[in-house]
């Protein structure tokens, strides 16, 4: 029988775990074995998804933030550890890309393209020497190897992967000349495209004012800045000819030979977390040539977000593609079937973590009765809440954790929505209230503050539905207590999916089920963040009791298409950035017809880019410029200010934000620099720790006059 503090310390053990972010390294306390194998459920029977990414194929693992990639890479390597012809390495792209740019790097030039160059080259290093460190580790914890090999040999083998490790650790530029002409000719290219882009004629009372990154117009257009795809590729090219990966994989490839092994899997993780150039770079430098080599000795098990994958020669035919939000996962006829296989995925996730840490049922923490709180009302509610996603459903049961269940209190239905709000709140929102403070590049703001515009419109249509819906006579209404009709969920076209992409993959909004509308056009369906829902009074979900309501979020009332036209109306315009003609939204049915041509102006192809339009002239000007930051030290201010009671470290940082830790104690440095935070030496579980506290200035700057409106 456990005592009181032993079954909360095992909770909160069990609550951690849900939340882990990077690589899920579940280890038990009494033997420092991973336990990962104990706790892994997969989201389908029979560990269906654990056995495609095992597979001798090369694997894209496609989900949101939370959804469980890196317990899935977890689980799947523990397996080929125990196998005597496979090994596997695991790569945190984000992480190594945060360590690369932490690094500082001297050059006798200050020419931009090759910084940028030697950058990904390092980047490139990294990357091989931690699969070299990683193929090490994971040659020693081969239960099999002493019995297979000499000892000598296994010696021998580990000698020389260390001196290859050494020597790309040590890279030598045989030939800079090359980079200098190189660049030299990429930074002509990029100017002409830039010229392209903005320098050009604006019809009507649009005129330009300012050829900087913030362009100015009589309203706000975005202005593309990204490299092109031919530039990338390029600098990939020279990359290649600089630093030859294949001859570096082929010696570790010979080296494992050496030993039995004759499939080497690698695991890389939170892909889409580095920006769109340095994938492309990561690609065609690293994956397509691996990857189409025609031994198959590399396998790669490639961890990233719905649509921010960069292919580039990869052949799609020749992949696994596994998506893992529950609405890709789920084959089924209808809507209440797909719920019901995603409660039960949430459902086997509680029982074997409650068995493993507590030895309990799951409902031990909740208040249940015999009426309207049963474990099966409570399950329905933590999947509205929680989406399926494991990390959001230990971020919400931490909340009650420390709400309730250390006051020996159970956890209730409206602890949980208290929860979702705050959840909301505090981690959700955070990405628009940051908006006027980030240092990203215009357009890439500009996208932000549309988006934001978007889900403040869907959420005031929700709520003038409900009203208006009370006063429905309807057959579908009619039965409803006017105060509690449900307005959370609505439905677009197919087509009009990518206007949701950003607030789908950040969870202000879910994408819930595919079907057909009653006239037979295949539709999406969206449900709000229940969060979100609950802080402006929006009844989340359908009504229950009549088979009526099987159907009722394809109500035409929840039709939101004419709603997104007009919003992409007054938002969205398309630009020819060669004679600058300029075309309504409701024109790209026509554009798209006739391959992009400009009709209106130069008749050329390949020059009409979509913008955002806005009409406020000040967008983004009420803000110092010495304010402005990068994402990731905002980042670190909001979770300082989040947890003044905390003592916080940068190892401590790292985990929640899902980073290394050495990219936290540069940009910290820089933070304290700038008297946004302060840091003191702090005695840390008998550890002398460095502890960072966020000061009053960086509050009142970042925190305390924050505008929320959505």
């Amino acid at each position: 029988m456990q005592s009181n503090d032993e079954f909360l310390d095992n909770i909160n053990k069990l609550i951690i775990s849900l939340k882990l972010a990077q690589r899920a390294e579940l280890i038990s306390e009494e033997n420092n074995k991973n336990i990962i194998d104990k706790l892994y459920v997969d989201p389908l029977p029979n560990e269906a998804i654990f056995k495609q990414v095992i597979e001798d194929s090369t694997v894209f693992l496609i989900g949101r933030k939370g959804t469980g990639k890196s317990t899935i890479f977890a689980r799947a390597q523990e397996y080929f550890r125990h196998q005597d012809k496979e090994i596997s390495a695991y790569i945190d792209v984000k992480t190594l890309y945060g360590k690369s740019i932490s690094q500082d790097i001297k050059l006798e030039s200050h020419n931009e393209y090759i910084h940028k160059l030697l950058l990904l080259q390092n980047f490139v290093l990294q990357v091989l020497s931690e699969l070299i460190s990683e193929l090490e580790k994971n040659l020693e914890n081969k239960s099999t190897i002493g019995k297979m090999l000499k000892k000598s040999n296994y010696t021998k083998t580990k000698l020389r992967l260390t001196e290859l490790k050494e020597r790309i650790k040590k890279p030598e530029f045989t030939d800079v000349s090359l980079i200098v002409q190189s660049s030299n000719q990429l930074k002509g290219i990029v100017s002409v495209e830039k010229a392209n882009d903005v320098n050009f004629r604006m019809k009507g009372n649009i005129s330009k004012t300012d050829s900087s990154l913030e362009t100015a117009y009589d309203g706000v257009m975005g202005i593309k800045n990204s490299s092109s795809d031919e530039e990338m590729r390029q600098f990939s090219s020279i990359l290649l000819r600089h630093f030859s990966i294949k001859d570096y994989m082929e010696s570790i490839s010979e080296e494992l030979k050496s030993l039995g092994i004759n499939k080497t899997h690698i695991f890389l993780d939170d892909f889409s977390e580095i920006d769109f150039e340095a994938q492309q770079v990561f690609v065609n430098t690293i994956l397509a040539p691996l990857n189409n080599w025609s031994e198959k000795f590399f396998r790669f098990k490639i961890g990233c977000y719905p649509k921010r994958i960069f292919y580039g020669d990869i052949d799609k035919g020749k992949i696994n593609e596994i998506n893992l939000d529950y609405y890709n996962i789920y084959k089924v006829k209808d809507l209440p079937e797909l719920e019901e296989k995603a409660i039960d995925f949430l459902d086997r996730l509680l029982l074997k973590r409650f068995k493993f840490y507590l030895d309990e049922h799951p409902s031990i923490i909740f208040q249940i009765d015999n009426k309207d709180n049963t474990w099966e009302s409570y399950k329905e509610l933590l999947f509205q809440i929680s989406m399926n996603i494991p990390r959001v459903l230990g971020y919400i049961l931490d909340y009650c954790y420390k709400s309730a269940l250390i006051y020996g209190k159970k956890i209730t239905k409206a602890l949980l929505e208290e929860a979702a709000q705050k959840y909301y709140e505090n981690q959700v929102a955070y990405y628009f209230e940051k908006i006027n403070y980030l240092a990203e590049a215009f357009n890439e703001n500009l996208d932000r503050h549309a988006q934001q515009i978007l889900m403040n419109k869907i959420v005031e249509k929700a709520k003038e539905l409900k009203t208006k819906l009370a006063n429905e006579d309807t057959q579908l209404f009619k039965d409803i207590p006017k105060n509690k009709i449900p307005t959370s969920h609505f439905y677009i076209k197919k087509g009009y999916e990518k206007f949701f992409y950003s607030l789908e993959l950040n969870y202000f909004v879910t994408k819930y089920y595919e079907q057909s509308d009653r006239d037979g056009v295949p539709i999406s369906i969206y449900s709000i963040n229940y969060g979100l829902c609950k802080a402006n009074n929006i009844l989340f979900g359908r009504p229950k009791g009549d088979s009526k309501y099987r159907k009722y979020y394809i109500s035409r009332h929840f039709d939101y298409n004419e709603f997104l036209e007009k919003y992409l109306l007054g938002q969205t315009k398309f630009i020819c950035n060669k004679c600058g003609a300029i075309y309504d939204f409701n024109e790209y049915d026509i554009l798209s017809k006739i391959d992009m041509l400009c009709y209106k102006g130069c008749k050329e192809k390949g020059f009409i880019e979509e913008k955002y339009y806005f009409e406020n002239k000040d967008l983004f000007n009420n803000v110092e410029k010495e304010n402005l930051l990068s994402e990731i030290e905002l980042d670190i201010l909001h979770l300082l200010y989040q947890n003044e009671d905390l003592d916080l470290h940068a190892a401590l940082i790292a985990k929640e934000l899902d980073c290394s830790y050495q990219l936290i104690a540069k940009r910290a440095t820089l933070l304290e620099e700038k008297g946004l935070l302060t840091k003191n030496q702090v005695n840390v579980d008998g550890i002398s720790r460095k502890v960072y506290k966020i000061t009053d200035k960086a509050k009142k700057i970042y925190f305390e006059n924050s505008n929320k409106n959505y």
